[in-house]
């Protein structure tokens, strides 16, 4: 590995910064010829003044080791031969398109509008709700209440504990006022409680139910301009980590495409509509399916499409292989797909079950000339991909961040090539849309 070559990326990355995305300094390390597939956390550890940060997503520089108004060298020059007696000249440096810096813009909307039934969360918990502070807050995702442990919260993605000390007579006070004395294991270990969009789930330990986490659930309107001009038509995945606002999104989704549309809804958990029959304000004119059996969510996908002519189905979570090869099939059909799934996209691109949603994976001998940083071992796709656009969803101190990957089948095979793709990026502030188009690599190989 080249010492000064990285010292040389790093003089490029951090003109007047000390922190960049990952992505940007394995693109200057690339363009140096520095094979950066699954060697940057080895690369970074080789330097005394870079450290590796937030997940590894960020690279940072721990030690000015030189002038901030340094001009970044110039690379050589593969047109100048070696001038030393028997000495061959050295091949020239991989052409790769340099990054374009990123184009912003901002648009007038309204507001967003959140809604969340409070009220019965406070009826559940009843005197332990003292413990939670502020409930309105938009940024509290979930409630946990342990035996022998104090409440948390999770805010923000933090978690923070409480006072209220919990003992068993506790959770038997809130299970009382579940339907059925609450969730069972064999029905996903979910339930969703009142006439609200909050879901509950149990913690057990040798067969006792030990603990419950729930998950706040909210409506959210006001989101289709982020989506203007992105989803009419096309097949989409919601992607993203737990809890970042998928099933927010696909109902709003759902309510606007179900205009003049015959969407069918599969709300598998109930987690999209709640146990409430006013489902209208939520997805609008969806028809709403719930399959009895978790397990067999791809059984009714496939009766929708058999028996009740859906110009556009949309599903949350597709968990297994199977589902997602149902979706195959009703895409092939010219019926819109729109779904969920967890994991970010540079994860769903190397998920062995679910990948097939984005084009499938296999490994590929290819010629010295289609080598990638000298690898003729390389990643390709297998199939084309069943969704159109990748929407994935970031939480961020500012708020909800839309990712729109578009072009899906050029832009996989790059991805898994390590060369950079276009992507925008949304979010709502206020009363403003904010949109930020860029060029990123994904470094898949941390």
């Amino acid at each position: 590995m080249e010492v000064s070559a990285i010292e040389e990326a790093a003089r490029e990355c951090f003109v007047n910064k000390n922190t960049v995305q990952t992505s940007l300094f394995c693109t200057a390390l690339q363009k140096r010829n520095i094979d950066t597939r699954k060697k940057m956390a080895r690369i970074v550890e080789s330097t005394d003044y870079l450290a590796l940060t937030n997940y590894n997503k960020q690279v940072v520089l721990t030690k000015q080791i030189f002038s901030e108004a340094t001009k970044p060298p110039a690379l050589p020059s593969h047109k100048v031969a070696s001038r030393t007696l028997g000495v061959k000249a050295a091949p020239p440096p991989i052409e790769r398109p340099a990054i374009v810096p990123p184009t912003n813009f901002t648009k007038a909307v309204a507001p967003v509008s959140v809604n969340c039934d409070t009220q019965a969360i406070t009826d559940l918990l009843g005197d332990i709700v003292i413990d939670i502070p502020d409930l309105d807050n938009v940024g509290l995702t979930d409630i946990f209440i342990d035996v022998g442990s104090n409440t948390s919260v999770k805010t923000n993605a933090l978690c923070i504990q409480g006072e209220k000390f919990i003992a068993h007579s506790d959770l038997s006070i809130i299970l009382e006022k579940l339907p059925g004395g609450g969730p069972t294991v064999k029905q996903s270990n979910r339930v969703i409680f009142g006439q609200t969009l909050h879901r509950l789930a149990t913690v057990m330990y040798d067969g006792i139910v030990t603990g419950l986490t729930i998950r706040i659930g909210r409506s959210v309107s006001g989101l289709l301009p982020l989506f203007e001009g992105l989803i009419e038509g096309k097949n989409i995945l919601l992607c993203g980590a737990p809890n970042v606002g998928k099933t927010t999104t696909l109902r709003e989704i759902c309510r606007h495409l179900s205009r003049g549309k015959c969407l069918c809804l599969i709300d598998t958990s109930g987690e999209v509509c709640g146990d409430t029959g006013h489902k209208h304000h939520i997805v609008g004119t969806s028809r709403v399916f719930r399959p009895v059996d978790p397990d067999k969510q791809y059984a009714t996908l496939l009766d929708c499409v058999r028996n009740h002519s859906p110009d556009i189905i949309a599903i949350d979570e597709l968990n297994t292989k199977q589902e997602v090869d149902v979706c195959q099939t009703i895409a092939l059909r010219s019926i819109q797909m729109v779904a969920s799934v967890h994991g970010n996209i540079e994860d769903l691109v190397f998920n062995p079950m679910l990948n097939k949603a984005l084009g499938g994976s296999t490994e590929a001998l290819v010629s010295d000339r289609n080598a990638v940083d000298g690898r003729k071992v390389v990643m390709q796709r297998t199939t084309r991909p069943i969704f159109d656009v990748v929407i994935n969803i970031k939480r961020t101190l500012r708020g909800l961040e839309y990712t729109f990957m578009e072009n899906v089948a050029d832009n996989v095979s790059r991805i898994m090539q390590g060369k950079s793709i276009q992507i925008s990026t949304r979010c709502i502030l206020g009363e403003e849309l904010l949109e930020t188009k860029e060029e990123v690599v994904y470094d898949v190989s941390l």
